[in-house]
Formats: structure tokens, sequence, C-alpha cells
């Protein structure tokens, strides 16, 4: 009886040093890829790629970057539409961050659209927060020369506006 019961005990010891060890081992780096791929009865392919990149800087701020990009192929008509995105988060002092998110998208008209938003949050010593957002709209109809870019801007402090443009240029 002593040596089964002796057998369990390690056993155990031995189970909980693993999960104990487990938690104190720390990740600073993370990255994923995801892909699906689907054809329909009519040909059409449609895919989607994601990627992320998660890693700590040497300060132990989080530095993320995410991409996407989902296509859409008819068989045989060479009209292949394609949208991309791409996030880059990055953590600043005091809890603020700097996220920038480009989207490019080519619309049915055959028009490339591009939007380019930054969003800066700082958080000064006293805890105020200022936001400010900033984006750019670039719409190029294919062929014509004649882009249309649309930019805004809002700045925030503590959730009260403070600051709003938008102007657009033909």
């Amino acid at each position: 009886m002593k040596n089964p019961l002796l057998a369990l005990s390690t056993a155990m010891v031995l189970a909980l040093s693993a999960g104990a060890y487990a938690a104190d081992e720390k990740t600073d780096a993370y990255e994923s890829s995801t892909s699906t791929e689907r054809t329909t009865t009519g040909g059409t392919v449609h895919s989607y790629e994601k990627d992320v990149d998660v890693d700590v800087n040497d300060k132990g701020r989080l530095i993320k970057s995410t991409t996407t990009e989902k296509k859409v192929d008819p068989e045989g008509l060479l009209n292949t539409m394609k949208d991309t995105s791409t996030t880059e988060y990055e953590e600043k002092p005091r809890g603020g961050y700097k996220q920038t998110t480009t989207t490019k998208h080519v619309d049915p008209e055959g028009a490339n659209v591009t939007i380019k938003t930054i969003t800066n949050v700082d958080v000064d010593a006293n805890g105020k927060i200022t936001t400010t957002a900033q984006s750019e709209k670039v719409v190029d109809p294919e062929g014509l020369m004649n882009s249309t870019t649309t930019t805004s801007k809002t700045k925030t402090v503590d959730g009260v506006v403070v600051e709003q443009k938008k102007e657009r240029k033909d």
C-alpha cells in the first residue's frame, strides 16, 4: 500500500509543479497566420488571409501588427478584386498608444480607394487623455488621373472635442 500511495503523491507533485512552471513562463512574441479558400459552383474563388505579429519591446510595451487580405476571383474574367488592411499598434507610457490602419480597396467601377487612419492617444502625468485621430481617404478612378483626397482630423481632451477639421481636394 505504501508504494502505490508514494507513486500517486509523486505524480501529483510533478503534475502541479509542471503547471506552476508553465505559469511562470513569459511569452514576448506571438505570430499567427490564418487562411481560407473556397470556390463557388460558378468557379469564383474566394480567399482570405490574416497574419498577426505581437511583440513586447524592451520596456514591456506591446507592439502589434495585423495584415488581412481578401480576394474574389471570378473564373476566367481577369477581374480579381482584392481588399487589404494593415494595422500597426504600439503602446506608449502611461497607457497611451499609437495605431495606424491602412485599407486598400478596388470598388466595382475599378477605382482604387485607400484610407489611412492614425490614432494617437496620450496620457499626461495628471491623467488627462488627449486623443488625435487623422484620416485620409484617396479615391483614384482607374486611368482617369482625377483622384480625390478627403482628410479629417479630430482632437479630443478627456472626451471633449476641441478641434475638428475636414477638407476635400479634387
